[in-house]
């Protein structure tokens, strides 16, 4: 599938920006929508930038505090495209029309084709365009 993903284009591309073990997609209009695929199937958590049918969230400041169980697992901005990982491991992700942020490091105005993942974010690091680690539900878009 082809995407934009703020400044970022992807061609032939299934998944452009994997944090931890969300898909985060990009719809035409500019939401954006999180898939978990850790588990056995993949599970919509946010559908253009509003919180999924049974998932449990709060609203804190800007957006979303979503929840896994009774636990919080991250913190979603629709107004900012700001993700941040509730227990730390993860990179902090922001995605605006100039660039793309994963912590502290700014992606701008590339391109990548033809890779299971687009941008892959975990506790270790980030990685440009890679096969989709083993063990993630498919995703069928």
């Amino acid at each position: 599938m082809d995407f934009r993903l703020g400044s970022q284009n992807f061609i032939g591309v299934k998944i452009p920006l994997l944090w931890g073990t969300r898909a985060i997609l990009s719809h035409s209009s500019g939401a954006l929508s999180v898939i978990d695929i850790g588990g056995e199937s993949a599970f919509p958590e946010i559908v253009s930038d509003m919180p999924w049918n049974q998932v449990e969230y709060t609203e804190k400041e800007d957006g979303f505090v979503i929840y896994r169980g009774d636990k919080q697992t991250y913190f979603y901005s629709p107004a900012r495209k700001l993700f941040r990982d509730m227990a730390g491991s993860l990179p902090e992700c922001e995605i605006s029309a100039e660039y793309t942020r994963v912590g502290t490091n700014k992606i701008s105005g590339g391109m990548i084709a033809g890779f299971g993942v687009g941008i892959g974010v975990s506790e270790n690091g980030f990685f440009m365009g890679g096969s989709i680690p083993p063990g993630l539900a498919e995703l069928k878009v």
